[in-house]
């Protein structure tokens, strides 16, 4: 019998990647000595092109990775394009908090600082990590269905 943990695994990565798009993964820090005025602001990756971009397209691939049970190639790929694409939300976000913003006025300090919501990434790094383990488990499984035949 096949096991179709490997869906919820998706749904799981599905669920992560959506709150990631809407949950802070770092904060910038205003400092303005002259006025003396302190202020933060969220950095949510819904208000980054470089990072909306690659996790809609990793939504689409694992959403697109359920319905193609029938065809656990096809599945296991999407998985890892998937993952591929949350690499590159990691990499992005990794950047944007080391790299740091700049302001135009150069008496303003801007400082960057990390959120929670760059740990959604690897959760669903873990989850995709699952869900192919899942689909090789059913890979291996009907190979020894096929045997017994």
């Amino acid at each position: 019998m096949l096991q179709r943990i490997q869906t919820l695994y998706l749904l799981l990565a599905i669920g992560l990647m959506v709150a990631f798009l809407f949950i802070p993964f770092g904060y910038t820090v205003l400092d303005e000595p002259a006025t003396e005025q302190f202020k933060e602001q969220s950095l949510r990756a819904i208000d980054f092109i470089g990072l909306l971009i690659p996790a809609v397209l990793a939504i689409v691939c694992m959403f697109s990775a359920i319905f193609m049970f029938r065809a656990l190639p096809g599945q296991q790929a999407l998985v890892v394009v998937s993952a591929l694409f949350v690499g590159a939300c990691v990499g992005v976000v990794i950047y944007v908090l080391t790299a740091g913003l700049y302001d135009t006025n150069p008496e303003v300090a801007t400082r960057t600082a990390w959120g929670g919501g760059g740990l959604l990434l690897i959760a669903t790094w873990i989850a995709l990590w699952a869900a192919y383990r899942g689909i090789s488990h059913d890979r291996k499984l009907l190979r020894s269905y096929d045997r017994l035949r």
